[in-house]
């Protein structure tokens, strides 16, 4: 009998993540490949400690080609992929198997936590092994998957956890990853994904100029594709396309009313996007339009009290309260309702207890006990 779920990796030096990483799916996956790269350490005696067929490839600046080497291994009816850097959520182990064993469904999109504060993204890694279904891409891959295929794929909570990344490392793989994406793009000229990346990369290293044009592009392509407006990739493509042109105009330095209309825009096109509230939020406190900033950040606890926010754009949890609760705090102290300031700068020291905000609260309890004392001796006066 054929195994039913092959986990396929590309590996590289990876023996301080493997060993928790194969832990994670021991006895939910029945085949192991592994596709070295060229380690120099205990990579690959860890990996064929725990039953692995390891097989090597010279790395070529191509994750899509070392990515389909694995599949080429693979004699399972599943595919799932997994990084040396992640592992499978324990509550999502029996989830694993349920799903595999479902025959109408040619792969999932499966939650991916790449930060504990942040809300989960969702990415493809557990799908049907067959020939047609391979990557493509030299950064970012992606599975070339066909119109028909499409609707074919489903959701699932199955949630894969990356883990927490270390700034060293980030900085020792920032040259490597504009070299990649540069690579990638002069190949694919119309990866919006990896334009947005780049982007994401140079507005982080503070490198502005390089920002422009790449919104551009990704502007271009995306309104090429509109047709594609369904499709969660367009949505998230279309998310970060957003995000960046904030941040950038943030950087720019532009006049805050400035950035005000570009916010509303993205809130017109993701209405259930608890971030871009929490901007527009922050621009109206600073416009000090506290009233409208009150509604904004009130649309953001809604949503997560509700459950309701858009589940494709990834975000920072504590906006759903924590953030939203102390932004409340401050637009009441600013309107001197210093009884609702208190109350809203009391709730988020109950979540996260801040030396700032408990100056705040001081301050809030001081001024609405002075305020109830002069309306008390103006109403005795009259």
């Amino acid at each position: 009998m054929s195994p039913l779920i092959s986990l396929c990796m590309i590996v590289k030096d990876e023996e301080a993540n493997l060993a928790r990483c194969l832990d994670s799916v021991r006895d939910v996956v029945d085949e192991i490949v592994v596709i070295d790269t060229g380690s120099h350490d205990n990579t690959v005696s860890i990996a064929q400690s725990y039953g692995a067929k390891v097989f090597y490839h010279e790395w070529d600046d191509n994750f899509s080609a070392a990515r389909n080497v694995s599949l080429d291994h693979a004699t399972g009816e599943w595919i799932f992929i997994l990084d040396a850097d992640e592992v499978l959520a324990e509550v999502s182990r029996p989830a694993l198997r349920a799903a595999a064993e479902k025959g109408d469904v040619m792969g999932y999109y499966v939650l991916i936590q790449l930060h504990p504060e942040w809300t989960e993204g969702r990415r493809f890694c557990l799908f049907r092994n067959l020939p047609g279904l391979r990557y493509r891409g030299i950064f970012h891959e992606e599975l070339s998957i066909t119109d028909d295929m499409r609707s074919k794929f489903g959701f699932s909570d199955i949630k894969i956890i990356h883990l927490s990344w270390k700034e060293e490392d980030k900085k020792k793989k920032l040259n490597r990853n504009i070299n990649l994406l540069k690579k990638h793009l002069l190949l694919y000229p119309d990866g919006v994904y990896q334009i947005l990346d780049l982007i994401r990369i140079y507005l982080e290293s503070g490198n502005v100029s390089e920002v422009e044009p790449l919104l551009e592009r990704a502007t271009t392509l995306l309104a090429e594709t509109e047709s594609d407006t369904h499709s969660y990739t367009f949505h998230l493509e279309r998310y970060f396309l957003y995000l960046y042109k904030l941040q950038h105009l943030f950087k720019k330095g532009l006049p805050i009313e400035r950035v005000m209309p570009e916010c509303e825009q993205a809130l017109s096109l993701f209405p259930s996007s608890p971030l871009f509230y929490y901007e527009a939020a922050k621009i109206s406190y600073k416009l000090k339009a506290y009233d409208k900033a009150i509604s904004y950040f009130q649309k953001c606890i809604a949503l997560g009290e509700e459950g309701t926010w858009d589940r494709v754009t990834i975000f920072p949890k504590d906006i759903l309260g924590l953030k939203s609760f102390e932004g409340l705090g401050y637009c009441y102290f600013k309107k001197r309702d210093y009884g609702e300031a208190l109350r809203y700068f009391e709730m988020s020291y109950r979540l996260h207890e801040d030396d700032r905000i408990k100056a705040m609260i001081h301050a809030s309890r001081t001024l609405q006990s002075r305020s109830e004392q002069k309306h008390s001796l103006s109403a005795s006066g009259s």
